[in-house]
């Protein structure tokens, strides 16, 4: 079977998880003697192998207004002349290309949701930017109808979770079909001998982008609930560092949270190990959030809020707390800590058994083969 990976950005070209999922998909899918690959990315032009996947970067695209890159990844893709079986939509900025090619080749297409470009972000609890903001209310509200009805000619969906399903059937997408299919874990993250650290508190940690859907304001408020037990390590920059930096020095316990900005990706491993703890305090439909399956590959405990994909991931309802909740996130972080052992254990288990490689490869092919019985 050979399959097409259409995707805006593909490594060593990184911009977050997504990039690194799908590295993970197309790596596996040879692997496992699934498909043969052929990655089509839009950060360059280049002609390349990564990780024994072939990859043609065929163009730099901006990334608004969507038509723009949809139509000059349209026109570059139809003058490839694709020999393909499936072709799949990765990373959500092409889904509409992906569904035209579709339609105009006749061949089958799949699509990963794993973002909600399309989506007035105030309908789903994130805080738009002023650019994003004027682009929704403008150019957007004209664009949208017909890169809807481009992305409704892909014959299936593929969301990471059922959290995601729900946002696209809510927002123009209702008959669609739709698979869930989650991440899958980086064979290659090795983590590290767990350390004790010097201190005697217990480590909380928070990895991720700082920005005001990512809820950490209320889990440095959640700090003024817990004990000097506790302290609390918040990796990671973006837009909301500096207020989140005075939030912290205006709590009690401001001399037990710390934020570090952003560090290497070698360090961030170790800041697992070193932690009891890990804190996801979100406040919107995220789709999944691959630090948190990272967390419990290293054996910790992870509290969540109840909301998107992440709590999907999280099987201790005891561990999930209500969205926007200080006091809830102290009080799932206290027991967290007590059981943090068996948890931790159960964690670790249950990331090998759900996400390995060998479990979620077996999906996608499914998916595939269903769009070419049909």
């Amino acid at each position: 079977m050979k399959t097409a990976l259409v995707t805006p950005r593909y490594p060593p070209t990184h911009a977050g998880g997504g990039e690194i999922s799908a590295r993970l998909l197309a790596e596996q899918l040879q692997e496992h003697n699934v498909a043969d690959v052929t990655v089509y990315a839009f950060d360059g032009e280049k002609e390349e192998t990564v990780g024994g996947v072939p990859v043609r970067r065929l163009a730099d695209v901006p990334q608004y207004p969507y038509t723009l890159p949809n139509e000059i990844a349209y026109r570059k893709l139809r003058e490839e002349d694709l020999d393909c079986d499936v072709l799949h939509a990765y990373n959500m900025h092409l889904h509409p290309t992906v569904g035209r090619l579709s339609a105009h080749l006749g061949v089958p297409a799949v699509a990963t949701l794993n973002a909600y470009p399309l989506i007035d972000w105030g309908d789903i609890s994130i805080t738009p930017s002023l650019q994003r903001k004027v682009y929704e209310r403008t150019v957007l509200r004209f664009e949208r109808p017909r890169l809807k009805r481009q992305m409704r000619n892909i014959d299936l969906f593929l969301p990471l979770s059922s959290a995601v399903e729900q946002v696209y059937r809510k927002h123009g997408f209702a008959d669609a079909d739709y698979e869930v299919v989650p991440n899958m874990l980086d064979p290659s993250f090795e983590v590290p001998e767990r350390t004790s650290g010097d201190s005697e508190r217990t480590q909380l940690l928070y990895v991720g982008y700082l920005r005001d859907s990512k809820g950490v304001r209320h889990l440095i408020d959640a700090m003024d609930h817990l004990c000097s037990a506790y302290e609390l390590k918040i990796v990671g920059d973006g837009p909301e560092k500096e207020s989140l930096e005075r939030r912290a020095a205006a709590s009690e316990a401001n001399e037990r949270i710390d934020l570090t900005g952003e560090i290497p990706y070698e360090r961030v491993t170790k800041a697992y190990t070193s932690a009891d703890v890990f804190v996801h305090p979100g406040v919107w439909p995220e789709p999944f959030g691959r630090t948190i399956l990272e967390a419990m590959q290293a054996g910790l405990p992870v509290v969540a809020t109840d909301v998107g994909g992440p709590a999907e991931t999280v099987p201790q309802p005891a561990l999930r707390c209500e969205p926007a909740d200080s006091s809830g996130l102290a009080v799932c972080i206290e027991h967290a800590s007590k059981h943090r052992d068996r948890i931790g254990v159960e964690n670790a288990h249950l990331v090998r058994e759900r996400y390995s490689s060998d479990t979620v490869v077996p999906q996608f092919e499914a998916a595939y083969e269903r769009v070419l019985g049909e």
